[in-house]
């Protein structure tokens, strides 16, 4: 036979969240669930610490619509611990609901997007890719430049749900719009691709009695670079020195690439 769970000893407290023993309860706050300490506070006071008391036993499950309203609320609470603790039991039990919020703001106008590196091909073969492809929504023009051909100038006119589908395969699911710091591709503050560092007043003296040569940066083209227009004015511009395409910037090259690719005749 399993045993019993023993109980613990003495009553709950519903404020602090305790069990405590009889005697620190009055006749009304035994009643109530309210220690004598608890039974003290102010209504405001009992409130957050019966909300920080749920936030921390919150369950890590799927919510139902009742608790997900209940938590989103107290996001805003005038409690800050408690709008703070609402907010990190969010991100814990809806870790992309802030990128997912950030994809409705974010419509690309146009897009440039260079490789020049090698890239695996449809078939799993390494090849050099050379090229630039540039997008305008407005005209919905889709261009591909091969650096490496005589007449190496493509373009296609798309259709515009076609168009409006690839823009948002390239934000909803690539996520274009976070390669930056999915590919910590950020400068820090001891980046030597950062301002501060170039600034003589601070560095000039040491490097000069040092006789250590200011930082330059990488020779060359990136192997990968994407500047994009938003339609909120936003503009983003980012290149990697890195010999390599990470997985998302390979399948924008890829997907992109199909566009341009001659198809299969039937006999």
């Amino acid at each position: 036979m399993s045993k019993k769970k023993k109980r613990p000893h003495g009553h709950y407290c519903k404020i602090c969240g305790e069990h405590k023993a009889n005697e620190k309860f009055s006749g009304k706050g035994h009643a109530a669930h309210i220690c004598k300490a608890c039974s003290r506070l102010s209504a405001a006071e009992k409130a957050a610490a019966m909300d920080m008391n749920r936030l921390m036993d919150f369950p890590m499950r799927r919510l139902t619509d009742s608790e997900k309203k209940w938590l989103k609320a107290k996001m805003h609470d005038q409690c800050p611990e408690v709008a703070d603790t609402a907010r990190e039991v969010f991100n814990v039990c809806f870790p992309h609901a802030e990128r997912n919020a950030m994809k409705k703001q974010f419509v690309i106008n146009t897009l440039s997007f260079e490789v020049h590196t090698e890239v695996y091909d449809g078939y799993g073969d390494m090849e050099m890719a050379d090229c630039r492809f540039t997008i305008d929504r407005k005209s919905r023009v889709l261009t591909m430049t091969d650096f490496q051909a005589e007449d190496g100038e493509q373009s296609v006119t798309l259709e515009g749900g076609q168009m409006a589908k690839l823009l948002r395969y390239i934000v909803h699911t690539l996520e274009i719009f976070m390669w930056e710091q999915d590919y910590c591709l950020k400068p820090d503050e001891d980046d030597y691709f950062t301002a501060v560092l170039f600034d003589e007043d601070l560095y000039g003296d040491d490097l000069e009695e040092s006789g250590e040569d200011m930082p330059t940066e990488p020779e060359g083209r990136p192997s990968w670079r994407a500047q994009v227009e938003y339609s909120n004015h936003t503009v983003q511009d980012i290149s990697s020195y890195e010999d390599y395409l990470p997985e998302r910037p390979e399948e924008l090259y890829l997907s992109l690439l199909e566009y341009f690719e001659p198809e299969d005749e039937e006999f």
